[in-house]
C-alpha cells in the first residue's frame, strides 16, 4: 500500500510543477511529466483502461475542432467526453502531442501556449498557462488520484485481512480447512468473501459466472470497477507452484472478462515456509506484484499454517516462486 501513497504523492508534486510552471518553461514541463508517467506501469494500466471506456473519442478530430474555432473555455467550449475516464484520455493524448512535438524541435514556450490557447483565451501568456493546467490538465491529475486511491484502499483491506487471519484466526481456519482437504480452499475463500463484505467491499456472488467460468471472489460486478481476486491454497505438495500459477492464470482472464487491468492473488500458505514471490516494485514494498498479458497481479500471502514454537520451527528455507513458474504452471515443481 505504501507504493500507492508514494505514487500519490508524486503525483501531486508532478500536476504542482506544472501548474506554477513559467510558461516559457511549460512545454518542456509537459515533456517530463509525459515521461515520468511512461515510467509508471500502475498508471499505465488506469489510462489504457480509462481510453477503452470511450473507445469512439477522436482526439485528432477533436483537436481539429479546437483549431478551427478558436476554443477556449468561455467561448462556447466543451468536452465532448461523457465520461471522467474519456475527459482524463482527451487531456492525456493533449499532453502526449505536447511532449511530441517538443521532441520534435518544437520551442517549449511556443509549443505550451500553441495549446494552452486552445482551451484558455487570455493575453497574458502566463494567465494563460495556468487557466489551461487549472481546467484541463487537474482533471488527469484528479483522476488519477482518485483510481490510485481506490486502488490502495483495496490493499488496505487485504492488509488488514492477512493481520486478521495471522494474529487470530490461524488455528480454528486450519482445523476447519482439514476437515474435508477437498475444501479446504472453499472455507478461506469464504472467509475472505466474509471479511471483505464487512469491510464495506460490495460482494454479491461467491462465484460469479464470466466468459471463462467462475471466479473465487469477484465483488462489485453491478459498478464499473469490479474487483478480480483469486483464492488459492499452497501447501508445497498437492498445492505447489503449479497451484498457484494456475490461480495467476486464471486472476488474468477474469480481468480480461471486465476489462480490468488489476487483479490479486491471494496465497493461503499451509506449507510452514515463507513465501518468496517475485515483486516487479523497484521499491520492494509490500505487497509484491507482477504483470502478465497486461495485468497487474498484486500477490498477497497469508501464513495461514498455526505456528509451533520458536525451537521447534528449525532454520527457516524459504520458498522461491519465480515470475516464470507463475506464467507457466506446467514447469513448476511442487515444493523446490
Amino acid at each position: 500500500m505504501r507504493y500507492q501513497q508514494d505514487l500519490q504523492v508524486r503525483m501531486r508534486d508532478r500536476l504542482r510543477r506544472l501548474m506554477v510552471a513559467n510558461y516559457e518553461d511549460a512545454g518542456h514541463e509537459v515533456s517530463l511529466t509525459v515521461d515520468w508517467i511512461n515510467n509508471q506501469p500502475a498508471l499505465r494500466a488506469i489510462l489504457a483502461e480509462a481510453e477503452a471506456v470511450e473507445p469512439d473519442l477522436d482526439f485528432e478530430h477533436y483537436l481539429t475542432f479546437l483549431q478551427s474555432s478558436g476554443g477556449g473555455f468561455g467561448s462556447g467550449f466543451s468536452w465532448p467526453s461523457r465520461t471522467e475516464e474519456g475527459r482524463a484520455t482527451l487531456v492525456w493524448k493533449c499532453m502526449q502531442r505536447i511532449a511530441a512535438d517538443i521532441a520534435n524541435g518544437g520551442n517549449s514556450a511556443r509549443v505550451g501556449v500553441e495549446y494552452a490557447r486552445l482551451f484558455v483565451r487570455k493575453a497574458n501568456y502566463n494567465d494563460c498557462w495556468r487557466g489551461f493546467a487549472e481546467r484541463a490538465l487537474q482533471h488527469l491529475f484528479d483522476y488519477l488520484d482518485e483510481r490510485i486511491g481506490e486502488e490502495s484502499s483495496v490493499l488496505y483491506v487485504l492488509e488488514r485481512y492477512v493481520r486478521r487471519v495471522e494474529w487470530f484466526d490461524r488455528q480454528d481456519l486450519y482445523d476447519k480447512a482439514i476437515r474435508d482437504p477437498k475444501k479446504t480452499e472453499d472455507v478461506y475463500d469464504a472467509d475472505l468473501r466474509r471479511f471483505l463484505f464487512g469491510e464495506g467491499i460490495n460482494m454479491p456472488f461467491s462465484q460469479a459466472r464470466s466468459a471463462s467460468g467462475l471466479s473465487d471472489v469477484i465483488s462489485d460486478l453491478d459498478t464499473e470497477d469490479p474487483l478480480v481476486c483469486e483464492v488459492k491454497v499452497f501447501d508445497g505438495k498437492d498445492r505447489g507452484k503449479r497451484h498457484l500459477g494456475s490461480g495467476v492464470n486464471q486472476a488474468i482472464q477474469y480481468a480480461t472478462d471486465y476489462s480490468k487491468k488489476v487483479a490479486y492473488l491471494v496465497a493461503i500458505n499451509i506449507s510452514g515456509r515463507q513465501l518468496d514471490l517475485p515483486n516487479e516494485s523497484d521499491t520492494k514494498v509490500w505487497p509484491p506484484y507482477v504483470t502478465i498479458a497486461g495485468v497487474r497481479i498484486y500477490l498477497i500471502s497469508v501464513r495461514a499454517l498455526p505456528t509451533v514454537s520458536a525451537s521447534k520451527q528449525g532454520r527457516p528455507a524459504p520458498i522461491r516462486i519465480t515470475r516464470d513458474d507463475l506464467i507457466d504452471p506446467d514447469v513448476a515443481d511442487g515444493f523446490g
